[in-house]
């Protein structure tokens, strides 16, 4: 009976977790043979709480990581980010240049125009959190 009672409070938290608005999100189209490709948009926040994205993954590339372009001293740098917060009532861009979800290894050829699924994963508390969104390949 115990058991049963904290599996629905898991599943109740789950219910109750608050995920970001999605908006403009798209994957940059890529030569061919490309193995590395970005993908970009904004997550808003319209909870109370903070919302954490902890990974990515698309079952369309062998490997999927969260970074942050910089230069330092004249020299171009990709940072990994073991978590992003976005704060109540406020948003995060992924855009060229900044932030973005790298995505290596693809598993078949991407064309423009195609649409690829990626996981965005959430912490709230010690449970993850899945938000699957469908990312349209186009050139910007």
């Amino acid at each position: 009976m115990r058991l049963f009672t904290l599996l629905l409070l898991s599943i109740s938290a789950l219910a109750h977790a608050q995920l970001p608005e999605v908006k403009d999100f798209w994957l940059q189209a890529a030569p061919p043979n490309a193995s590395v490709m970005a993908a970009y948009g904004t997550l808003s926040n319209t909870s109370d709480k903070d919302i954490i994205l902890v990974d990515a993954y698309s079952p369309a590339f062998a490997m999927t990581m969260i970074h942050q372009s910089i230069v330092v001293d004249g020299v171009a740098k990709m940072i990994h980010q073991d978590e992003l917060v976005i704060k109540p009532n406020d948003k995060f861009t992924f855009k060229p240049g900044s932030y973005h979800i790298m995505l290596m290894q693809p598993k078949f050829k991407i064309n423009k125009g195609d649409e690829i699924k990626i996981n965005l994963i959430y912490k709230n508390g010690a449970q993850r959190i899945v938000q699957e969104i469908w990312f349209p390949v186009q050139f910007h």
